[in-house]
């Protein structure tokens, strides 16, 4: 049982959000990172949550959260990653030129970012002519949209973070 009422906010937040970002917690809280830190540690030496560690930032999810979709739920916090597979959701099998068309980004952004989410089995080619692609779990990725409520903060920090994260 969580006695202090910050670590019981920060769960709270974590359980509603899987994936959030320290950065989000510490936006939607007030706390400061010291503070913040703290109690993230505390969670996780208690078991409430688990913290995955990226190369400049960190994601924390409920230990009740399967850790299977933890890559799932990241890469729906990237703007272009989220717009790829929301759209292969909706129409399950498309080209590369489809794919761009989509998401609305310039061919190099989409192939750099299909390569990531084919590196990490979160979509598959389907070869032939032309090659295709669709998602590698359809109703893993179906089951996970549905846990997923970013906020506007996650939205406008990923477009930037988005937009950086390939180099």
């Amino acid at each position: 049982m969580i006695k202090s009422l910050k670590r019981k906010t920060i769960l709270q937040i974590v359980e509603s959000n899987p994936g959030v970002g320290f950065i989000d917690i510490q936006k939607h809280t007030g706390y400061a990172n010291g503070v913040l830190s703290h109690h993230l540690k505390r969670l996780e030496n208690e078991g409430h949550i688990r913290i995955k560690h990226g190369k400049r930032k960190i994601w924390i999810f409920s230990s009740i959260v399967n850790t299977d979709n933890d890559n799932l739920l990241i890469f729906f916090r990237k703007e272009t990653c989220q717009k790829i597979l929301l759209f292969l959701l909706d129409v399950k099998i498309a080209t590369f030129s489809q794919i761009r068309d989509a998401v609305e980004k310039s061919p190099s952004t989409t192939s750099v970012t299909m390569k990531m989410l084919l590196g990490e089995k979160l979509i598959r080619k389907i070869y032939g002519f032309p090659l295709k692609y669709e998602l590698e779990d359809y109703e893993k990725t179906l089951q996970v949209i549905e846990t997923i409520k970013p906020s506007n903060v996650d939205v406008l920090k990923d477009r930037f973070a988005d937009t950086f994260s390939y180099y």
